[in-house]
């Protein structure tokens, strides 16, 4: 599936969050942590004033910055390494024992710097466990998608959206969790446009054409089965289109992590569904509930004021990490 598979567009929104709250700060290149860095990236890499590690699930019991990696090869990147909005990897079997590598590259990685930012307790938790002598440095920032203006300077949470969004996630059992949500949407908000909107989906790239088995894949017919109950899909392939989007007064249900804080950021109603551990982390830092897709109505008379406290309570240790970085790195 790797020539089908699109980047998660929950990336490009932490990415965009980074890049607004180092501001004025510039980004000056972008690498993926998918791969190996080539020499020729680290000379890039140690033009810079510090490399960042851009948010996500990374964090795992094998974690290396990039695939590979060791200690010795990360002492060729020679600026400061500082981890922004990392968290656990969410799955049980992948958080459970740290590598030696790992723990050496970490400390390798607080040994040039104050403070690095996490993205929930079950990350600073993991963390501590395996390397407390460090752990005053791990500050559990939450994600830097959830702080968008009107959240922080209190714009009500309303209720006269102009369109339902779900997102859903196409990972493990997943098909009867997004149709129960896309039945409950249908049947509690006739009145409203209805979209699916599609993080990370599938398509032919480079001219290569699906395989059969592809072409049946169980979200393409959830697809078409949103389309029947008169959804429509969305699923444009910019980061900015999607914010755009989200940031027009929508109410959001579904299972994308990113969605539910970015309209959250936006002082929108959002319902976010159990997928796997990483929501649990946020939902016990920021205060909301991680619904149970069977019993969405139960839901829908939730106090976003709570959550609301719960992020302003949260960013002032942000502020404390971006004031550490932009002062003491970047300058």
């Amino acid at each position: 599936m790797r020539d089908y598979k699109r980047v998660n567009i929950g990336d490009g929104f932490i990415l965009t969050a980074i890049r607004n709250l180092l501001s004025p700060h510039k980004c000056q290149f972008i690498f993926s942590t998918r791969r190996g860095l080539s020499e020729a990236e680290i000379r890039k890499i140690n033009s810079t004033k510090a490399l960042i590690l851009a948010g996500a699930n990374q964090l795992n019991d094998s974690y290396s910055v990039v695939p590979g990696m060791t200690k010795s090869e990360l002492n060729r990147i020679q600026v400061p390494i500082i981890p922004f909005g990392i968290g656990i990897h969410g799955e049980p079997d992948m958080n459970k024992g740290m590598s030696q590598n790992t723990m050496d590259i970490l400390r390798e990685i607080h040994r040039r710097i104050k403070f690095s930012s996490w993205r929930c307790p079950m990350s600073v938790k993991y963390l501590s466990e395996h390397l407390p002598e460090i752990q005053e440095k791990f500050l559990m920032t939450s994600c830097p998608v959830v702080y968008g203006p009107r959240l922080l300077q209190r714009e009500p949470f309303k209720d006269d959206f102009n369109k339902v969004i779900v997102t859903v996630t196409d990972r493990e059992d997943f098909t009867e969790r997004e149709r129960t949500t896309i039945d409950f949407v249908h049947r509690e908000f006739k009145s409203y446009p209805k979209f699916l909107s599609l993080h990370q989906f599938y398509e032919p790239r480079y001219g290569i054409l699906p395989s059969r088995k592809q072409r049946t894949r169980p979200t393409l017919n959830l697809e078409a089965y949103a389309k029947s109950l008169g959804f429509k899909l969305f699923k444009p392939k910019k980061v900015d289109t999607f914010l755009a989007f989200y940031r027009d007064r929508s109410f959001h249900v579904g299972s994308r992590l990113h969605a539910h804080l970015y309209c959250l950021s936006q002082s929108q109603k959002t319902f976010l569904t159990y997928v796997d551990e990483r929501c649990v982390g946020f939902s016990q830092s920021l205060n909301f509930p991680v619904c149970d897709y069977r019993r969405l109505s139960e839901y829908l008379s939730y106090n976003f004021e709570d959550v609301r406290e719960s992020c302003i309570d949260r960013y002032q240790v942000m502020t404390k990490f971006i004031n550490y970085v932009k002062e003491d790195i970047l300058g």
